[in-house]
């Protein structure tokens, strides 16, 4: 797995010359565009269907309408969500005539740009919730709350942090598939193990740090370093988080000011955050992390940093207790196997574990359950050919036993307001709970609805690994990040508005 993505071009719509010509000479220069794009799309479309290529798809039943899904997930994940859609075709799909193809693929964002361009796109695409404001900004997808409220999902219907997050401009833009929070994960044993260390500094190692001051105590005391200057084991290194750019959401900071239309990478908040990570590397030093980052092992492998017990505290999703099952399950089988631990209460369950979840803690006093909520979304493309049947399934997806079932097979929360007693206490994760709540929280937290989220999300990373490898300081990295971003959003936002006098047409898709 990537921690970011590299710090991409923003997407601008029409990719026209600074410069404004006259009406005429700008209609002449779209006919040949026009004549230009008809000519690629051609090659794309066909290149889009060697590139995708049917992977195990079964024949579509006559007499049905043929609904194209194209999915970024792919290996286990991506066959469990092949199995809700076998669900819908065997189902509702069967009795609506309607035949859902699912299509597994990478570089899901790019693919499905390129193919709205060339009129050929598919009729869902599951995307994430950093790529949805640009999308919709772009004009690239169909608002759905009309469709929606047809089937009655409503704001009711769902956690506030995620409906907030599917929203654009006030209008709905997606549904969620799968979502997730962070929160923090510890290794019980370890705290066990160096209990006497933790008692030493006025620690309890019966339970998680309750503030972040108490959370970087626990941090050193859990932290063993050689002789040398070697990190052999790690109470918590800020620089192997995947969260490391969206540190400043527990700071109570905010990178985006919908108002005026400004970034705010310099505001206090923010900067104390970089700070932070900052303070990091220089107790531990710069080197001795990027040697213990060196020597860690494949996410997905059982050298896994946490299961391997190097590093003791992490920022973590829901997901990782199928990680840690997977690929160390004597960490989640202390006393029984899974399948008898399944079906006892949920406080026995506890003890079955040599890990376990609580929520990361706060910078900022009596500012308590925050998170960064983030989801994958299904959305539908602009010139879908099918998008009441392709809605048809993205409802079904979100009634809530659907739902739950693949959440469970994923290891996530769910978004939906309502959830049963029985995804609660017998889900695989015992501590589902934790992040349902963090969740619900009036301190969940989604991405900023900044139409160049992408490379908000690139730019906050690289500035963090500048920071954390003491490159800059914080203030001064971030007032640089934040002037790039501003050029490219005032960049973005002039190009929209051309596009608006030429074509007559706002930015986003009105249907």
């Amino acid at each position: 797995m990537t921690r970011y993505r590299k710090h991409p071009k923003p997407i601008i719509a029409g990719q026209l010359d600074a410069s404004v010509p006259s009406r005429s000479s700008q209609k002449r220069s779209w006919r040949r565009y026009l004549r230009m794009a008809i000519s690629i799309s051609m090659a794309v479309a066909a290149a889009l269907v060697l590139a995708f290529g049917p992977r195990g798809i079964v024949k579509a039943p006559p007499h049905t309408t043929v609904v194209e899904y194209w999915e970024k997930w792919n290996g286990t994940e991506g066959d469990q969500m092949a199995e809700i859609v076998n669900d819908f075709n065997s189902t509702i799909g069967r009795r609506d005539h309607i035949f859902v193809r699912y299509i597994s693929t990478s570089s899901i964002d790019q693919k499905t740009l390129t193919a709205i361009a060339a009129g050929v796109p598919p009729d869902i695409a599951g995307l994430w919730n950093e790529t949805l404001s640009q999308f919709a900004a772009l004009g690239c997808l169909k608002r759905l709350g009309t469709m929606a409220k047809s089937y009655g999902i409503t704001a009711a219907s769902y956690l506030p942090v995620y409906w907030r997050g599917c929203h654009y401009h006030g209008h709905l833009y997606a549904l969620v598939s799968t979502p997730a929070a962070v929160a923090l994960l510890y290794n019980k044993a370890i705290f066990k193990a160096d209990a006497a260390r933790l008692r030493a500094a006025g620690l309890n190692p019966n339970r998680p740090p309750g503030t972040l001051k108490e959370f970087d105590r626990y941090a050193h005391a859990l932290t063993i370093v050689s002789s040398r200057g070697q990190i052999l084991q790690a109470g918590f290194v800020p620089m192997t988080s995947w969260y490391l750019g969206d540190l400043w959401m527990w700071f109570g900071g905010h990178v985006w000011n919908a108002q005026t239309h400004k970034f705010t990478l310099t505001s206090p908040a923010v900067v104390r955050s970089f700070q932070w990570i900052q303070k990091y590397s220089q107790w531990l030093g710069p080197q001795a992390i990027n040697s213990f980052q060196s020597g860690e092992g494949n996410f997905d492998s059982p050298e896994n940093p946490f299961l391997a017990g190097q590093e003791v505290m992490e920022m973590q999703g829901p997901w990782m207790a199928n990680y840690i099952y997977n690929f160390a399950p004597h960490l989640s089988t202390l006393l029984w196997p899974k399948s008898v631990e399944l079906k006892m209460p949920l406080s026995q369950r506890y003890q079955n574990y040599s890990w376990a979840f609580a929520p990361f803690p706060s910078a900022v006093p009596g500012l308590k359950d925050v998170s960064y909520c983030s989801f994958d979304c299904l959305c539908i493309p602009r010139g879908a050919k099918h998008p009441r049947s392709a809605f048809a399934f993205i409802a079904y997806v979100n009634q809530q036993p659907v739902m739950e079932k693949l959440c469970a097979m994923h290891g996530k929360n769910s978004p939906l307001a309502k959830v049963s007693r029985k995804f609660l206490l017998h889900n695989k994760n015992p501590y589902i709970g934790v992040f349902e709540k963090l969740a619900a929280s009036p301190n969940a937290r989604s991405f900023p609805p900044v139409p160049i989220g992408p490379q908000l999300k690139a730019e906050l990373g690289i500035t963090a690994e500048r920071v954390g490898l003491l490159k800059d300081t914080p203030r001064h990295a971030l007032a640089l990040a934040q002037a790039r971003l501003q050029r490219l959003y005032d960049a973005f936002h002039a190009m929209q508005l051309r596009r608006q006098a030429i074509t007559g047409a706002g930015g986003e898709y009105n249907p």
